[in-house]
């Protein structure tokens, strides 16, 4: 069956919830619209431009480990997660693959591609059961091109994904596993419910430990070492900070010595 405005080939094992597709006849078709001015990113546009990005929006549904778009593909719009995550796998230059970026809840995706009009360089992958809006390339360039203040929001969101990917870049190349692990579990906690006890890792620890660059073993035995510690409690996926100064700590970098006297 074809969908207007999206080739349901381009997505394997998923299932369509706004045409139908997969769904009992009885569903309610969602309200793309107010789904879609909940991510961040769309939060208060233009009513016009929503319903032009809206217009041009499928929701869809994956099972856990489903490519949502292979390197070397075309682009053939936007991505916004409703709910479950998605990771992004880069290959590296010794020929293995590595996850750069988890996306969650409200996150925005494949940007690249429908900007620069050129393939996919990475991969992605579902790390749960997911369900993303796909928004057509053409409805996002369209909506952009007539909103200015869209087309800034979107500027500066993709500035800020750019920024946190550099700052990963610096913590996880010279320190070691303990500071990677360390800096990932304070800004997790600074995206939680304040009020959350526990936090929730976003990925299987084999997802987590390769965005940290590290192995699933080397995890393992950070987590185990902050355990023994006192520093954390760790139930499967989810995890209790019990001394956050600790974990401060181990990313402060040392000061440089004064050699003025």
């Amino acid at each position: 069956m074809s969908i207007p405005g999206l080739a349901i080939d381009a997505f394997p094992h998923v299932r369509c919830s706004a045409c139908g597709l997969g769904a009992p006849e009885a569903e309610a078709a969602p309200d793309l619209a107010q789904l879609l001015a909940t991510m961040p990113v769309l939060q208060d546009i233009d009513a016009d431009s929503l319903a032009g990005l809206a217009a041009g929006a499928r929701l869809i549904e994956y099972e856990p480990g489903t490519p949502v778009f292979d390197r070397g593909s075309a682009p053939t719009g936007l991505f916004f997660v409703v709910a479950g995550g998605v990771k992004l796998v880069a290959l590296g230059a010794d020929a293995r693959s590595r996850v750069v970026e988890l996306f969650e809840h409200g996150r925005m995706f494949g940007e690249i591609g429908v900007f620069t009009g050129e393939r996919y360089r990475t991969w992605t992958e579902t790390v749960a059961p997911t369900t993303l809006l796909h928004v057509d390339k053409a409805c996002v360039l369209t909506a952009v091109a007539t909103d200015h203040a869209l087309c800034q929001r979107m500027l500066r969101t993709v500035t800020a994904r750019i920024q946190r990917l550099i700052d990963s870049i610096g913590v996880a190349s010279p320190t070691t596993a303990d500071v990677r692990v360390a800096a990932y579990l304070l800004e997790l906690a600074e995206r939680a419910e304040p009020s959350a006890p526990w936090l929730t890792l976003p990925a299987p620890k084999a997802t987590i430990a390769s965005l940290l660059n590290l192995s699933k073993e080397s995890l393992s035995r950070v987590l185990r070492r902050m355990m023994d510690s006192g520093v954390l409690r760790v139930s499967g996926r989810r995890i209790r900070i019990c001394a956050r100064e600790q974990l401060v700590q181990l990313t402060t970098p040392a000061p440089f010595p004064d050699h003025a006297h």
